[in-house]
Formats: C-alpha cells, sequence, structure tokens
C-alpha cells in the first residue's frame, strides 16, 4: 500500500557555531558521587543469569586506569553468542549509565563515545558505559551470521535490551543502587537501535539519541541501496556515473539552491526547499570529444535517478527518498565502470543473508533482484523483526522519556527523507502536544553519515538529553561545531541559524 505524505514539515536547524574544536557545554545538574561496595574481582563470582532471564556467563573481570580515573571492566556472554563489555567507575560514578549502539552490522564492541566531547560527566569519566556486538563476530559489512535464525533475533532487538539488564544488575551489585539515569547514544544502526529500545523496552533508558537511524532497515538495505546500484547500471552491470563526475553536479546544486551562510561556503541549508532541474547540470554536446567538464545524457538521466530514489514502472514510490541535494560528493557511485560502489557492497551481502526469509540467497548482481513490488513484499516479511518503525510511543512518552533524533541533511547513506517521515508518523500518531513533548528531531546542514561532510558535525547531543531528561529543559537547538584548521580558529555566528518549516514531499510504500 502507497501512502503519500505531502506535508509542511517543521524542522529545527541547528545553531551552528564554527570551532576548531569541540567545548564543554552547559551541565546538567551534578548528581552525588556513589563509590563501589565491592571489588571487581567480586562480580566474577555472581551469576546474573536469573536478573537477566538467560544464561550469563562473566568472561573476566579487570581493573584499568586512566586519566578519568580507575575502571572495573566486565566482559560476559549472554547465551548463545552475544557479547558484552560494561566498564563500571570506580571512584566517580555520578549514577549514571550510558549504553552505546553499534553501527553497520556490527560484529565488535566499541565502547568509545561520540556526539558527547563537551559533555563533562561523560569526558569526567562518571558514567557507566556499556555496549554488545549484537550477537556475532566479524567485520561490520560481514552479514554470513544471519543465516543463523537466532542470530537475526540478537542483532534485531534483544542484544541491545539483555545488555541493559545484566549492565542494571552488575550496577545494582557492584554499588548497591541500580543508575538514577539511563541513557542510549547510536547512529546508524544503533540509531535504529535507540528506537528500537524505545519502541519494544520503554522502561530501559530515560534517554535517547537516534542519530541517522536506520529505521526502515529492511527497504534502507534493500530498495535504497539498490536502486543506488541499479540506476546506474547498464545491462551489461558496468557502471554509468563514476566518483569523478560529482564535483561538477555538487557545483552545480550549490550554485542554484541557497547555502546555510548566504555565500557559497559548500553547505546547502535545506535540500528540500530546493527543485532540482536538470537544466542546472552542464550537459555535453552530443559530439563532444571532451567532456571533462560536462555530463553525458545517460550520466544525467542517473542523476534524476538518485534523486528521486527507487520507484516502480508505474512511477509509483518505494521509499522516503532518494540521495539529498548536497550529499554529490559522497553518492555511493564507483571509481571505474567495473567497480564497486559503497552500496554495492552492503546491499549484496544482506540481501543474500539478513533480509530475506530462509537460508542464503543466491544473489550475486542486482540483475537478480528486480526492485518491483514482488521483492519489496519479500523483503517486507522480515520488517516486523528488524525495522524500527513504530511510530506509537505512548509506552515511552508515557513513563516520561526524552528522544532526541538527529539526521545529517547531507546524509549519502540513510536518507534524511526516512527520519523526517518517521517523525511526521509519530506526530500523526500522538498529535502535537504530546510529540513535543519528549521528542526533538534536529536536521544538520551539510552533514554526511552521522558526521563528516561540509557541515557542522562536532555535536554535544547528551548534554541537551541530560538536561531534558533530569531538568525537564527541553532543547530549542543544538550548538555545533566543526573542526578547523590550526591557523583559522574563528568562531562564527551563522545567520538563519534556526529555521522552523520547510516544505518536502515523501512517499512511504
Amino acid at each position: 500500500m502507497t501512502r503519500l505524505l505531502k506535508t509542511m514539515l517543521p524542522i529545527i536547524l541547528c545553531t551552528l557555531v564554527g570551532l576548531s574544536f569541540a567545548s564543554p557545554t552547559q551541565a546538567a545538574s551534578s548528581l552525588p558521587i556513589v563509590l563501589p561496595a565491592l571489588t571487581c574481582d567480586a562480580l566474577s563470582a555472581t551469576d546474573f543469569s536469573a536478573a537477566v532471564g538467560a544464561k550469563v556467563t562473566i568472561n573476566h573481570t579487570e581493573m584499568q586506569t586512566s586519566a578519568q580515573g580507575s575502571w572495573c571492566k566486565v566482559s560476559a556472554t549472554i547465551a548463545p553468542q552475544i557479547g558484552v563489555q560494561i566498564a563500571l567507575p570506580t571512584q566517580r560514578w555520578s549514577q549514571r549509565f550510558l549504553q552505546v549502539g553499534c553501527g553497520g552490522l556490527c560484529g565488535s564492541i566499541n565502547l568509545s563515545l561520540s556526539n558527547a566531547s563537551g559533555c563533562l560527566p561523560a569526558m569526567n569519566g562518571e558514567f557507566v558505559v556499556a555496549a554488545t556486538d549484537m550477537g556475532h563476530h566479524g567485520s561490520m559489512m560481514d552479514a554470513s551470521w544471519a543465516e543463523d535464525p537466532q542470530k537475526r533475533i540478537d542483532f534485531a532487538w534483544r542484544a541491545n535490551h539483555l545488555t541493559a539488564v545484566l549492565a542494571k544488575a552488575v550496577m545494582q551489585t557492584l554499588y548497591r543502587q541500580p543508575p538514577k539515569y539511563a541513557y542510549f547514544m547510536g547512529c546508524s544502526d544503533g540509531g535504529r537501535e535507540a528506537l528500537m529500545e524505545a519502541q519494544r523496552f520503554s522502561q530501559d533508558f530515560d534517554g535517547i539519541s537516534a542519530g541517522a537511524p536506520a529505521a526502515f532497515f529492511q527497504f534502507q538495505n534493500s530498495f535504497f541501496h539498490g536502486w543506488n546500484v541499479a540506476a546506474n547500471q547498464r545491462p551489461d552491470g558496468t557502471a554509468i556515473l563514476l566518483k569523478d563526475r560529482l564535483p561538477l553536479i555538487h557545483q552545480a546544486i550549490l550554485a542554484h539552491c541557497p547555502t546555510l551562510s548566504g555565500v557559497q561556503d559548500g553547505i546547502l541549508q535545506n535540500p528540500y526547499a530546493c527543485q532540482f532541474s536538470e537544466t542546472w547540470l552542464p550537459r555535453c554536446p552530443a559530439n563532444a570529444q571532451d567532456r571533462s567538464a560536462c555530463l553525458t545524457q545517460e550520466e544525467i538521466e542517473v542523476v534524476k535517478k538518485l534523486y528521486r530514489g527507487a520507484y516502480d514502472s508505474h512511477g509509483a514510490q518505494f521509499v522516503a527518498g532518494g540521495l539529498p541535494l548536497g550529499s554529490e560528493l559522497r553518492w555511493p557511485v564507483p571509481e571505474t565502470p567495473t567497480g564497486h560502489s559503497m552500496s554495492e557492497m552492503m546491499v549484496l551481502p544482506a540481501l543474500q543473508s539478513v533480509l530475506l526469509p530462509g537460508g542464503k540467497q543466491k544473489i550475486q548482481s542486482m540483475r537478480d533482484f528486480p526492485l518491483n513490488q514482488q521483492n519489496f513484499d519479500a523483503v517486507a516479511q522480515l520488517a516486523p523483526l528488524y525495522n524500527a518503525a513504530n511510530t506509537n510511543l505512548h509506552a515511552y512518552q508515557q513513563r516520561g522519556g526524552k528522544l532526541i533524533l538527529w539526521h545529517g541533511l547531507a546524509d549519502d547513506s540513510v536518507s534524511p527523507a526516512f527520519s523526517i517521515a518517521y517523525y511526521r508518523g509519530v506526530e500523526a500518531e500522538m498529535g502535537h502536544a504530546a510529540t513535543d513533548s519528549f521528542l526533538r528531531l534536529f536536521l544538520l546542514p551539510g552533514v554526511a553519515h552521522c558526521g563528516n561532510g561540509e557541515g557542522y558535525d562536532q555535536i554535544d547531543l547528551l548534554t541537551p538529553l541530560m538536561r531534558w531528561t533530569e531538568e525537564g529543559i527541553a532543547p530549542q537547538e543544538i550548538m555545533a561545531g566543526k573542526r578547523a584548521p590550526a591557523a583559522d580558529d574563528r568562531k562564527t555566528r551563522c545567520a538563519n541559524a534556526v529555521s522552523r518549516r520547510a516544505e518536502s514531499q515523501s512517499a512511504l510504500r
């Protein structure tokens, strides 16, 4: 069924400040420090299986020291194969817990914090921090694990939920009390995991930050990335549009669309307020010998398709949107006609092992998986497992949870149109007043996937999330910085930094 969303979308564009480095922002209220009641080694002798509801093995515990103080690091396994690490401060725990999401297809544990530099309690090492490999070991592009049905469930939602349950049980044992506040932060698939927690396990976290979430996981990893490949291939499988052509497209967009500061600074303010026209692109004459400064009609047709996103032979959209205007420099196209793009390296393993029911699929190229209604329905079968697209967040809102949703407007991997569509869906489900009481959407001009790009991508989301959760002070804007060269540490406040409304049209099937 096709649902067309044609609305005036409220878009909060963050206040931008160009910085040479991220500096501490206004901190949330301080909480009393709690010290451990046990030694780190004592945790090894504790059985947490009953508390978690699954067999838990404490693999080892060890004391570690850093500039932020000393830590008790716990490594554990939740049956069958969910790896977990928990870092518990032994000198300055401020009764807060932060769980970190994992990007891509995960497969490893990373306790490092992102989008929190400038948050004083985090910089001072006052949080218990936990993370999981989501039930399997491998690279973030490895999909072979998904041929095991249990590992699909662990990846979809079980690993993060049980990690939260285990971490809280460990805190109760070590400190003799649970955390006063629990937070989750993640981007990309970590953003999907963040939304999954809010949707399925409203009791796990008091505050959640979901960045560039792959919420429509099934369609994002099939029809979005698959379209980026199929729309750019000739019948023989060779690529039409190559990397060296992208600057021509990007410069044409910047010349015709409003930029953030009113000058040609390379930052497109709002891609959805600009209507693309192929006449903007430099077109090669039919018999041109030198095509270094122009695009062929064949290349222009690809550009049009990539902006629009996947659609069928009748023109009906399969996804909320394609690649946004302003993202051209990082488009997932190959360097050579026979090369492989990032989209191809993502979509084929996913189609082979993750997205479709049954065992491993015999899909070697996008020619083996036409982007039609039949195959859309095929990937939709597992949407209830993987997708974090449920717009009914009443349980999370009613328990007082707070949710910050954010997305770079030049994201080339997960279209910001997906996050806009999700936000509007929540508002339609719950009403504006209820939505505004617990959810904020921030869209960052010129920022690519989870950071980078030409935009201001150095952000501290943890501090405003803490202030909202703990003090009831809702964020109306966020501060964003950009790492500048050492010779240029100017601080500049951008004009028209906060915009509340922009026109957009999204289509969901």
